[in-house]
C-alpha cells in the first residue's frame, strides 16, 4: 500500500494606541532570500490513505477543500502523514508529509503539530515553541521544504492572510526570546523579508497571533511585574502597528482569534480557571464574556463577529452564542461519549470542525499517547455537529 507515511505517503502521498508607521520597505534587514519553487498550477492528485491515520491538525480553504494532518502505524521512523479532501469528506487521498516526527505524545526534541493552507498550492507545517520545525509546500503538498531564513529562531506565532504569510519569531533561551520579528513571505514562494515590530528587547516564550486578511495580531508578555500582556495589532499586512493592553494575563498564555477586521475574541486562562473577551474596535478595548465557570482548557471557537462555541472544560457539553456572547446556550451531545475537543474552527460562519480526543482502545500502537481522535463538522455556525467523518479513501 502507498501509505503518506515518513514524508513519502500518498503517490510520492488568529484604552489608548501608541501607534508606529513602518514602511516596508525600511523595515527589513538586508534584502529578502528567495527560494524558486515549482511552477504548479494544480494539486497533486494524491494516493492511498494510510490505514490507521490518527488527525491531530486541520486546515481548510474552503467548506469543500480541506487537509489533515497526523500520523498511522508504519515501519519507518517518522509516520507523520497528511490527507487531503476537495469533496467535503466523502473522499480522502494520502499527500506527502516533511520528514519530521508529530510534537504529540511521543518523544521527539524537534517536530511539527499544526497545519495551515494559505490557498489550494501554499501550506505550512510547524510548531510553536522550543523544538518546533517549519516547512512549507507551493505545489499542493507534493514537494515540503525548510526556508533558510527561518532557520535557527524559534516560531512564536503564525498566520496567512491577503496573499501573505507572517511568522513571528526571535532568538529564544531559556522562556525569554529576543530579537523578535515579524518574518513576511508572499504565501506562493519564499520571499522572506524581516518587518520591526514595536516590542521590548525581551519577552516571554508563549505568544498568541491571529491574522484576518491584511491584519494582524500578537499578545505576548513583556514583563511579569505587567498585570496583563501587550497587543500588538498590525495593518496593512504589516505596515503599520498599534499597541493596547491585551486581554490575557502575563505569563499565563492564551489565545486570540479575529473573525474581522474589527472584532476579536480571546480564551485567556488566569491560573486554574480561565477569562473570555471579546473586541468590537480592533483590540483596544475588551469586554468579558459571560459563559459561566470556565476550566484553564477551555477552547474559544469564533464562526462569526456574533456567534462563536466554547468549550467549558476538558469533557462536557460545548456552549454556543449568537449575539456576541451576551447569552450563551448548551448544545446537544457532540462526540463520543466521555471524550474531549482538543481542537475547534470555523472556515466561515455556517461550516466548522472539530477534533474529538477519546481514551486509546486496547489496540492502540501507542499505549501512552497521542490518543486517537475523529473528526466532526457543522454546518449551521456549530449549532449541530455530526460525525465522526470516516477518513479513508
Amino acid at each position: 500500500m502507498l501509505a503518506a507515511c515518513g514524508g513519502t505517503g500518498g503517490q510520492a502521498a488568529d484604552s489608548a494606541a501608541t501607534t508606529s508607521t513602518l514602511a516596508a520597505s525600511k523595515a527589513t534587514t538586508g534584502p529578502p532570500t528567495t527560494t524558486t519553487v515549482p511552477a504548479t498550477t494544480t494539486v497533486p492528485a494524491g494516493g492511498t490513505v494510510p490505514s490507521g491515520f490518527d488527525p491531530v491538525s486541520f486546515s481548510a480553504v474552503s467548506p469543500s477543500e480541506y487537509w489533515l494532518l497526523g500520523d498511522a502505524p508504519c515501519t519507518n521512523p517518522v509516520c507523520t502523514s497528511i490527507v487531503r479532501t476537495t469533496d467535503a469528506g466523502a473522499h480522502f487521498v494520502g499527500l506527502p508529509a516533511p520528514t519530521s516526527p508529530l510534537l504529540e505524545g511521543q518523544v521527539s526534541s524537534t517536530g511539527i503539530n499544526t497545519l495551515r493552507f494559505a490557498d489550494d498550492l501554499d501550506g505550512y507545517a510547524f510548531a510553536t515553541g522550543p523544538g518546533g520545525e517549519f516547512w512549507d509546500t507551493h505545489d499542493g503538498g507534493g514537494q515540503w521544504q525548510q526556508p533558510g531564513p527561518l532557520s535557527g529562531r524559534e516560531l512564536l506565532g503564525f498566520g496567512t492572510g491577503d496573499g501573505y504569510a507572517f511568522a513571528l519569531v526571535g532568538s529564544c533561551q531559556n522562556g525569554s526570546c529576543s530579537a523578535v520579528t515579524l518574518e513576511r513571505s508572499p504565501a506562493s514562494s519564499d520571499q522572506w523579508s524581516a518587518v520591526a515590530v514595536p516590542v521590548p528587547a525581551d519577552v516571554d516564550q508563549v505568544a498568541s497571533m491571529t491574522v484576518h486578511g491584511s491584519d494582524l495580531w500578537f499578545s505576548v508578555t513583556t514583563s511579569a511585574s505587567q498585570a496583563n500582556q501587550l497587543l500588538v495589532a498590525g495593518t496593512g499586512s504589516g505596515a503599520q502597528f498599534s499597541t493596547y493592553q491585551s486581554p490575557c494575563f502575563s505569563g499565563l498564555g492564551g489565545s486570540i482569534e479575529a473573525s474581522s477586521a474589527d472584532v476579536l475574541w480571546a480564551m485567556c486562562p488566569t491560573g486554574m480557571m480561565a477569562e473570555a473577551f471579546r473586541s468590537t474596535d480592533g483590540g483596544s478595548q475588551w469586554k468579558a464574556l459571560s459563559a459561566g465557570q470556565l476550566e484553564n482548557s477551555a477552547l474559544l471557537a469564533p464562526a462569526s463577529d456574533t456567534a462563536a462555541v466554547v468549550q467549558p472544560a476538558e469533557q462536557g457539553e460545548l456552549l454556543r452564542t449568537d449575539d456576541g456572547g451576551a447569552t450563551w446556550q448548551t448544545l446537544p451531545a457532540a462526540g463520543a461519549s466521555g471524550s474531549w475537543w482538543s481542537w475547534i474552527g470555523f472556515t466561515d460562519a455556517a461550516t466548522g470542525s472539530g477534533l474529538d480526543q477519546s481514551d486509546a482502545p486496547a489496540n492502540w500502537p501507542w499505549p501512552n499517547g497521542p490518543y486517537p481522535e475523529q473528526l466532526w463538522r457543522t454546518d449551521d455556525g456549530g449549532a449541530t455537529w455530526s460525525g465522526p467523518v470516516t477518513i479513508s479513501s
